[in-house]
Formats: structure tokens, sequence, C-alpha cells
């Protein structure tokens, strides 16, 4: 009966460490697609908190030019390997596109496969992230934002190689 006690009071010290962590971050991602991607409601949880978070704009220069999360970069999917070095590799680099259901996924693991577990893809895009009453600003003041919609152009590159 002793053990037991015991026992369950190191999970319950277990627990609470664990618990202190940032809810759904960890420094060494593991690589199962669920753990790829992070809702916007995290994310927002992490930009309350003050913690870094670099967003990768996976999407193509017009797209973004309507439409982007603030202090976003701009790359396109298939060119994240060339701004590799000047990413930072402790915090999160989360990818999106409008929805992250191809372009930012496809980015997210080329960047995992060249050692940023720290990247993830924000669920829902950009659409949920201002869907979910955040700000999204657009490149030319003049203008407001907007979400473009998925160009063919863009479908054709996004769409699996045969």
């Amino acid at each position: 009966m002793n053990r037991w006690r015991v026992s369950r009071g190191w999970i319950i010290v277990w627990l609470g460490c664990a618990l202190s962590v940032p809810l759904g971050w960890t420094a060494e991602a593991p690589e199962s697609s669920a753990s790829l991607y992070i809702s916007p409601r995290t994310v927002q949880g992490w930009l309350a908190q003050g913690q870094r978070v670099v967003f990768l704009d996976v999407r193509e220069s017009d797209e973004f030019a309507a439409g982007h999360l603030p202090g976003a970069i701009n790359i396109s999917h298939d060119r994240v390997t060339s701004i590799m070095d000047r990413l930072d590799r402790t915090a999160p680099l989360v990818l999106y596109c409008i929805h992250s259901a191809h372009r930012a996924p496809e980015a997210a693991k080329v960047l995992r496969q060249h050692g940023f577990a720290n990247a993830v893809v924000l669920e829902g895009g950009i659409v949920a992230w201002h869907a979910g009453g955040a700000m999204i600003l657009a490149s030319h003041p003049s203008q407001p934002p907007t979400i473009l919609p998925l160009t063919e152009r863009c479908a054709q590159k996004a769409a699996p190689h045969s």
C-alpha cells in the first residue's frame, strides 16, 4: 500500500512538471503527422506569453501581399531550403498557407528533414487564424487585407508529383 502512495505521488509530480511546459510545444517534435500541426489558439497563447514565434508564409508573393500574419516571412513553399541558414532553430517556426493542407506541410517536412524539429504547421492556415479574430495585414497600407483564393497556378505547384 505504501508503494502505491509513493508511486502515485511521483505520477502527480511528473504531471505537474509536464504541464509547466507551454502546451503544444516540445523542443524536439516527433515526426508524426499529428505533431506537425499546431492550433491557432496555441500559437496565440505563445504570443500572449511573450514567446518568440517565427511565421513563414509559404504562399506566392501576390497572396502574401494581399494579406499575411504580422511579421511573417514570405518564401514560396518550394524554396524554403534557400533560407535555412537564416532560420532560428530554437523558436517555433510556424508555417502556413491558405488552409495549410498542401504547401505548408510539404515545406515543414522538408525543414524537419534538415534538422528543424521546431517547424510546425498552423492548423487551418491563414483562414483559421483570421476566422478566430486574429489580425492579418496587407503589404500596401492603402489596401484592406484579404485572403486570396488558391489560384490554379498554386494548386498545380501544391499537387503531389506523379
